[in-house]
């Protein structure tokens, strides 16, 4: 497995000066988020992440979208703005994309009421990421109000229902927190394509490593059964991004090379 780090970790620096910061710290992965591309790109960034060297992934754009939505105008542009993100991982050679599954609209809709919707979007995903030869991965979210994909059962059966060898899930460590134990998440699952690490702090998500409620010891075990890539690292401290960074880092190599002593 391998420490990779999330664009967001450096939210208030331009894309451009993130791939820069990446190879400081000594980081060869770097998950772009397509909101921090949107914000910054003049024309050359997908060019310049295609050259820089870095192994990448994308998170697709997340911003008041719901590709599950009962508002037919929302549910189609979120649609159209998950594709462009697509099209545009592809474009720098990313290897996977991450894509949020649809929630509820409403509190009082049932999670069967967009099943349809769900798995039609993710297999129009799937379909063209198999045309651009990139992985797709629905990422599990955190327990929250409207939330639908938190649980591996249901994650299963979304993976089953699209059927694609591209299709995967991005499965989420923190997020998971929240909804069960984790280590019984992982062995329920039974496809991992992809990795959002961080810890979770009374139910605060996406927290310093280390300094939440995760035994990631446990975890990491649990997780090289099946798989070895991208641990990608999440987060944000306005007040000391850098600091998060080197801390993050720092903590995940001394967890991957006990795993590998032991």
């Amino acid at each position: 497995m391998e420490v990779a780090i999330s664009s967001l970790l450096f939210k208030s620096h331009p894309l451009g000066k993130v791939i820069d910061l990446a190879r400081a710290q000594g980081v060869s992965w770097l998950e772009v988020w397509t909101e921090h591309l949107w914000r910054d790109d003049q024309g050359d960034l997908l060019k310049r992440l295609r050259q820089s060297g870095l192994s990448l992934s994308v998170h697709g754009p997340i911003e008041d979208l719901n590709i599950t939505s009962s508002n037919r105008g929302i549910r189609e542009e979120s649609i159209r703005q998950v594709l462009q993100g697509i099209e545009e991982a592809a474009d720098m050679d990313a290897k996977v994309i991450t894509i949020h599954p649809g929630f509820l609209t409403g509190r009082q809709d049932a999670p069967d009421s967009i099943w349809d919707m769900q798995i039609n979007a993710f297999t129009r995903f799937a379909a063209r990421g198999e045309q651009l030869g990139l992985v797709i991965a629905m990422e599990t979210m955190e327990r929250r109000n409207k939330e639908v994909v938190i649980h591996p059962e249901i994650t299963n059966q979304i993976i089953d229902a699209v059927a694609m060898d591209n299709f995967g899930v991005t499965f989420d460590v923190s997020h998971a927190h929240t909804v069960m134990d984790v280590i019984e998440f992982i062995r329920a699952l039974r496809k991992i394509s992809h990795i959002h690490i961080s810890d979770t702090k009374d139910g605060k998500v996406h927290v310093l490593m280390g300094q939440g409620e995760i035994a990631f010891g446990a975890v990491l075990e649990a997780l090289k059964e099946k798989y070895d890539g991208a641990l990608v690292i999440e987060g944000w401290n306005p007040k000391d991004e850098m600091g998060m960074v080197q801390k993050s880092t720092a903590f995940l190599n001394a967890q991957l090379e006990q795993l590998a002593a032991s």
